[in-house]
């Protein structure tokens, strides 16, 4: 099987102002979660996206907005939410991109579309 590839992109963090005397706390965390596999020398990529409350922080451990790491969001987003359902899910999306089970085909009764041609402007003479 071909190796799928994972990455988070986190978006937006929304804060509360104030939240029992911490300033700036994350609160809601946006992000998508994307999947990249490579088959026959053609890569296909599916992704899922959302929003995810996030706990009140301890005080003892509260970390300064400013001093927030995206590798850290991206830990809180994998204990809060189902990443490997969220994997199998996206590895069956690519799945059905390498071969499909249903597809969408130009009317029967419609003309073929007729492929752009070529213009080639012949120079004007003066």
């Amino acid at each position: 099987m071909a190796t799928t590839l994972f990455s988070w992109t986190i978006s937006e963090l929304n804060c509360a102002v104030e939240s029992e005397g911490l300033p700036d706390v994350i609160n809601v965390i946006h992000w998508r979660y994307n999947a990249t596999q490579e088959h026959d020398g053609k890569v296909y990529f599916a992704d899922t996206y959302g929003s995810s409350n996030v706990a009140q922080p301890n005080p003892q451990n509260f970390i300064p907005y400013a001093d927030v790491t995206e590798a850290e969001v991206i830990g809180w987003l994998n204990e809060i939410l189902p990443v490997e359902d969220m994997q199998a899910g996206l590895e069956a999306n690519i799945a059905l991109q390498i071969t499909p089970k249903e597809v969408t085909l130009p009317l029967p009764w419609s003309p073929a579309p007729v492929p752009p041609t070529s213009i080639v402007e012949e120079p004007v003479l003066t």
